[in-house]
This record gives structure tokens, C-alpha cells and sequence, in this order.
């Protein structure tokens, strides 16, 4: 389901606002499907990344970018952490937004796209880390990475892996997605693609390790949120439109994946816009595992002719002459 650690989590959420950042170790056996741009970039250890149309493993130091409306999963393999960001653009207006859905891809990202968007996320970084920071400057570095995201051109990470068993369970995966308000089983999945039912009940074991009915409930869980923490609704209204078949089993449901029970959690949201506050970490106690990040040169202009960068330390402007200039002091150096 989705076990919780030690995380950070600048949420947009909580102020309206398009750009949401964490930083986690939590493990999610669900898929997930939203109106926003994804980044995640492995800090540590390994993940698997799921979609409809690529199945990757994930070591650290690579970036895949999920586009609007693609369902994935990224589950946690050995000893992971993970940043994500997300660019959500239900939070902005269409005239900044466009047609979001068409101007993404999701893949793998490789090459030049990747020390530039690298380069954008350490920014916002080194921006956040601070007590006091620019919005207009964050505003900046959130329209960069949507600018660089939209321009990757299609890559072999994209590829689909052509795998029948891949290929079968994403069609139960699709499946579920537009029928979990249902009062499905297996069989109807099973019979609706026809496969078996030992066959369907092997194809979730092998990619999720979980049951089908977990599985369904995760998904109907997930989905619940958003009316949970609107605060609207009661609980047994909630479990009716998410499919449950009655709220104890969404309450059991909903402990067994969050620790506590969907009344506990919405109040929790509502004092502290967190589930589990308590165990929010601060920026500067990942710095060990953001230390490439946090001392990586920060690119501050660039064009076909030369390239100027800047870290805690110097500032360096490369030229097709291969010119350097170092910042020491007050002093601005240039070696030839």
C-alpha cells in the first residue's frame, strides 16, 4: 500500500499554488493518474516505474517525466528515496496552462533535456531551503521546467517494452481505472478481458504484491480523498460513490493503508494540511542525499555561443574559445 518513512513535502495544495515538491521513501502498490506534470528523480537506492506504455527499473540519478493523464506507478524496490515534483494545472488558468494533455510525453528523460531540468530543480532547491524566498523567482524556475519539458523530443526510453504479461495486466489496470465505483470482482475483469481467473489473480500478485481486492480497495481509497478532505460529504456518502460496499469496510480499508481511520485523517488535514506531520522532516536534514543538488552549478544563461553558471563558489562562463572566468573575492579572473 503505501508505507510511510521519513519525508518532506512543500505542498501547493495547501495554498492553492501549481508546484507542489517531496522528497520520500514511501513504497505504493496503486496507480495514480492526474492533471499534472511529474518529476521524479531517484536520490537513493531503487524504484520501478509502471505505465501504460513503459516498465522501467530505476536507479539513482535518473529522471522520468509522467505527462497529464498517464496512469503509472513507482514503487519503492531497495532502500529508496525519491523526489517528486508536481506541476499541477488545474491550478492555473487555461491562458497560462494551453492543452497540457497534448504537450507532454512520458519517458525516461535522457541527454541534454536532463542536466537542464537537473539544473531547474536544484534551483528551486536551493530557493526553498531559505526562510524567506522570492515567489516571482519560483514562478520562474516551475515555467522553465514546464518550457524544457514540453520541448523533449521523443527518445528510445520512451519505447514500450513489448511484454505480453506487461501489456495484459495494464489492460486490467485500465480496466479498474474506469469501473472501481463499480461492484466489480476479479471475474468481471477477468471475463471482460478474457482471461482467466487464475491468470488475472497471478498478473496483480506478479506486478503489485497484492491481492486484487486490496488492490480495488487502494484504488477506491485513493480516489476518495478528495471529497474526504473536502469535508462535505460523510464517510458512508464517500464509500458509496468510491464503491465500497459500506463505510466499516472503507474505514478498514482506509486504516489498513493510511494507519488511521478517514474521520482521524480529514481532521489531521484540516489542522495541519499533513496525515502524519509528526513525521515531516525538514529541508536541510536531506542535505546529506541533496548534496549534488544543492552544490551543483546553477546555470544562469545560456545560448548557442556561450553558457554562463554559478554555485556557492565561482562563476563560470564557457565560450566556443573555452574561456573561464572564476569569482574570487571581489576580484573577477579570467584564464585563458
Amino acid at each position: 500500500m503505501m508505507n510511510m518513512t521519513s519525508y518532506y513535502d512543500f505542498s501547493g495544495q495547501k495554498f492553492g499554488y501549481p508546484l507542489s515538491l517531496s522528497i520520500n521513501s514511501f513504497d505504493r502498490h496503486i496507480f495514480s493518474r492526474q492533471n499534472s506534470l511529474e518529476l521524479s528523480y531517484v536520490l537513493q537506492g531503487e524504484y520501478q516505474i509502471v505505465t501504460e506504455k513503459l516498465t522501467s527499473k530505476l536507479s539513482k540519478g535518473e529522471l522520468v517525466m509522467i505527462a497529464p493523464g498517464d496512469i503509472h506507478l513507482i514503487s519503492h524496490k531497495k532502500d529508496g528515496v525519491i523526489l517528486t515534483i508536481h506541476i499541477d494545472f488545474d491550478r492555473m488558468t487555461s491562458a497560462l496552462s494551453g492543452n497540457s494533455n497534448e504537450a507532454f510525453s512520458t519517458m525516461i528523460v535522457t541527454n541534454q533535456a536532463y542536466d537542464q531540468l537537473k539544473n531547474k530543480i536544484s534551483g528551486i532547491l536551493k530557493l526553498i531551503r531559505q526562510e524567506n524566498y522570492n515567489l516571482y523567482t519560483l514562478n520562474a524556475y516551475m515555467m522553465d521546467i514546464l518550457s524544457i519539458a514540453s520541448q523533449v523530443s521523443f527518445s528510445m526510453s520512451s519505447l514500450p517494452l513489448q511484454d505480453e504479461a506487461h501489456k495484459n495486466y495494464m489492460q486490467a489496470i485500465l480496466y479498474i481505472d474506469s469501473h472501481y465505483n463499480e461492484n466489480l470482482t476479479l471475474g468481471d475483469v477477468a471475463d471482460t478481458l478474457s482471461f482467466s481467473l487464475s491468470y488475472t489473480s497471478k498478473l496483480f500478485k506478479k506486478f503489485t504484491g497484492i491481492t486484487f481486492i486490496k488492490y480495488l480497495n487502494s484504488v477506491r481509497i485513493r480516489a476518495s480523498l478528495e471529497d474526504l478532505l473536502e469535508g462535505i460529504k460523510n464517510i458512508s456518502e464517500i464509500s458509496d460513490e468510491c464503491g465500497m460496499p459500506n463505510s466499516k469496510a472503507y474505514t478498514e480499508a482506509f486504516k489498513e493503508i493510511y494507519g488511521i481511520s478517514p474521520s482521524n485523517y480529514r481532521k489531521r488535514f484540516k489542522k495541519n494540511f499533513a496525515p502524519t506531520v509528526e513525521k515531516e522532516m525538514k529541508l536541510h536534514d536531506f542535505d546529506s542525499i541533496l548534496e549534488e543538488f544543492i552544490n551543483e552549478e546553477e546555470t544562469i544563461y545560456e545560448d548557442e555561443k556561450c553558457k554562463i553558471t554559478l554555485n556557492a563558489e565561482h562563476i563560470k562562463l564557457e565560450t566556443e574559445e573555452d574561456i573561464k572566468i572564476s569569482n574570487k573575492g571581489k576580484r573577477i579572473q579570467i584564464v585563458l
